[in-house]
């Protein structure tokens, strides 16, 4: 379990993965501070991916109206310093 795993060219430094979990947080689609913490938490307890929640890639395709998103550019924005702090950690950050 503590070993490192490589999937398709990408090496998780252990095979602990944490799976999305639907948080209904974000306004407009927008990733935020709590998504930073809540995702940060799971990196720095040492689990080698860390996977978001549901993330639409367009407005209707959203399970509620406070799923995050990506059909945007600020959406893209929003997720980089998430994912910035998730790698920073040697952890592998995911997106279902």
């Amino acid at each position: 379990m503590f070993r490192p795993l490589t999937i398709r060219g990408v090496t998780l430094s252990n095979r602990i993965g944490v799976s999305p979990m639907c948080m209904y947080a974000a306004e407009e689609g927008h990733a935020d501070g709590f998504h930073l913490a809540h995702l940060a938490r799971f990196a720095l307890g040492g689990a080698g991916l860390v996977i978001a929640e549901a993330t639409a890639v367009e407005p209707r395709g959203r399970i509620s109206p406070w799923d995050t998103g990506l059909w945007a550019g600020t959406h893209v924005d929003a997720w980089r310093p998430i994912t910035a702090v998730i790698a920073a950690q040697g952890r592998c950050p995911g997106s279902n």
